[in-house]
């Protein structure tokens, strides 16, 4: 049963967020969640994105869609951690629109995220970014994650 936004904003409020924090949220709880995303609280819309990375349905897939392309870099960071644990299709989606990000930071996330089960069109955004990323820290950090996932 979906919670209101009241209770849901509570439950995502906790000051030490553990597995409960997240517990009993679902498909039913997307719309909301949704709301929380867009939040001024920052960290706030981060749990809610964590929140949507542990719903299998498609109105949460396309919340982590539109929160790899969310104006605030925290979110766009959240997003980047979320692509690592959901689904490998959707996983590829994010991380092609991540791995492209203007900021540094969101492409080390979006690097730290790939593994090998994504699609070769990510692992090549990977080895681009190794080969000639403008940003040096972000190159090593690529060549080390193509390392580790070509067992290297």
């Amino acid at each position: 049963m979906a919670r209101s936004l009241t209770e849901l904003r509570a439950q995502l409020s906790e000051i030490e967020p553990s597995d409960a924090t997240f517990a009993g949220i679902d498909a039913a709880d997307v719309e909301h969640l949704i709301a929380i995303m867009g939040d001024e609280e920052g960290w706030l819309a981060e749990r809610a994105v964590y929140a949507l990375s542990r719903i299998d349905s498609a109105g949460a897939r396309q919340a982590l869609l539109s929160a790899a392309e969310d104006p605030r870099m925290a979110i766009r960071v959240a997003a980047a951690v979320a692509a690592a644990t959901v689904p490998a299709a959707q996983s590829d989606q994010m991380l092609l629109k991540l791995l492209a990000d203007p900021q540094p930071g969101v492409r080390k996330f979006a690097v730290r995220a790939v593994s090998e089960r994504n699609s070769e069109a990510v692992l090549r955004r990977v080895r681009e970014i190794s080969a000639a990323d403008d940003d040096p820290r972000l190159q090593r950090v690529a060549e080390e994650r193509i390392s580790s996932i070509s067992g290297g």
